[in-house]
């Protein structure tokens, strides 16, 4: 089909918010105070609440990150929390935020978008709730990719539960700009997603979907990436294009099996998934597959093809490579010791999590510890 030529108004402007000019990174110690005209630069249209409560954004400890002002990480370093929240505005039409931060006490942020937005939720962990102003309420899902469309001037309140750990990357982007510049195209959506993204049902504007291994690779990579400077912002900025471009192929692909096979096809589909969240809330001590068979109400030899078909690994595979993953996110954290942390990925002893771990990432799991 030819496509018809966009109009002025319909062409999406990719240039940073202004022309980059290099500034030196501020180092540990050389944090400043946050002034408005820093935060405005990055939240620009994105997040205008700032202004009707200055004082909940008075950060003590921020600095500048990437070669060009469109960069700021906020340190949390109070009784309430401990991490970071790192904000960069890679162009007028897209945001990232990337967190990583042990919440101790209850904490809520008011969002306010001056414009429609899509955000893109990549969640790790979580204990993350928000709250619309009519009172509803959606619960985002630790190990889950959630999608919601929020309206001009539609306010929310972001939640985060007392004692939790929250690590994420959200990406929110203007609807034209996610469609236009990621090649999306209804038909080849889910229609719930679809519906979503193109704003049809205004009192449904969230959905989700589970974390897929290489997703999460490529938020930790994001998380705990080694960079600075110009190399910050260009890794940050192909790691993002790499995150949704994966989601929207992962997710059309999906999609477009299910129409590949007759309707018994789409019972099974459910019931791949349904193995997939019984696997990643069981990951340090899963199912057999046998055991897993039986919940989900497929014979075994069922199972594991269909599993390798769709995920494109074996159950153990996916298992594995979940369980890794989620010990180099904790080796990172810092917080337990080689030893527990084996533990809590479903290791008795830490000898034999050290040679999985070294297999499947090619080197010891103390590589990632630094110095107390």
């Amino acid at each position: 089909m030819r496509q018809t030529p966009a109009s002025a108004t319909d062409r999406v402007d990719p240039r940073p918010l202004r022309s980059p000019r290099p500034v030196e990174t501020a180092e540990p110690g050389g944090a400043k105070a946050l002034s408005f005209d820093d935060l405005n630069r990055v939240y620009e249209g994105f997040n205008d609440a700032y202004l009707d409560d200055p004082a909940r954004f008075e950060f003590l400890n921020v600095k500048q990150v990437c070669d060009n002002h469109n960069g700021l990480r906020l340190e949390l370093d109070s009784s309430e929390a401990r991490g970071y929240w790192e904000l960069f505005r890679a162009n007028r039409d897209l945001l990232v935020c990337i967190i990583d931060g042990r919440y101790l006490g209850s904490y809520q942020q008011a969002v306010l978008p001056r414009q429609d937005l899509i955000t893109l939720r990549f969640m790790l962990s979580s204990g993350l709730e928000i709250s619309f102003d009519d009172a509803a309420k959606v619960q985002i899902p630790q190990a889950s990719v959630s999608v919601m469309h929020t309206r001009k001037d539609h306010g929310f309140n972001i939640c985060i539960d007392k004692n939790s750990h929250l690590c994420s990357v959200t990406v929110h982007l203007k609807p034209r700009f996610l469609r236009r510049h990621f090649d999306l195209a209804r038909d080849r959506l889910p229609p719930r997603l679809a519906d979503v993204i193109y704003g049809d049902n205004q009192a449904d504007n969230f959905c989700s979907f589970p974390l897929s291994p290489g997703i999460m690779h490529t938020v930790l990579d994001l998380i705990h990436m080694p960079y600075s400077g110009v190399r910050r912002r260009l890794f940050t900025e192909a790691k993002v294009a790499e995150l949704i471009c994966r989601f929207f192929q992962e997710t059309e692909d999906n999609h477009r099996a299910q129409h590949q096979e007759a309707n018994p096809r789409l019972s099974l589909e459910s019931k791949l998934f349904a193995a997939q969240k019984i696997l990643i809330e069981s990951y340090a001590t899963p199912p057999t597959v046998a055991e897993l068979a039986r919940r989900v109400g497929l014979n075994r030899s069922t199972l594991c093809a269909s599993f390798k078909r769709h995920f494109g690994s074996s159950v153990f595979e996916f298992v594995q490579d979940y369980r890794m993953n989620k010990a180099r996110e904790l080796l990172h954290d810092g917080k337990l010791a080689i030893s527990q942390v084996a533990e809590t990925v479903g290791y008795q002893h830490p000898t034999n999590f050290t040679a999985a771990f070294k297999k499947h990432f090619g080197h010891l799991p103390k590589v990632l510890r630094t110095p107390s």
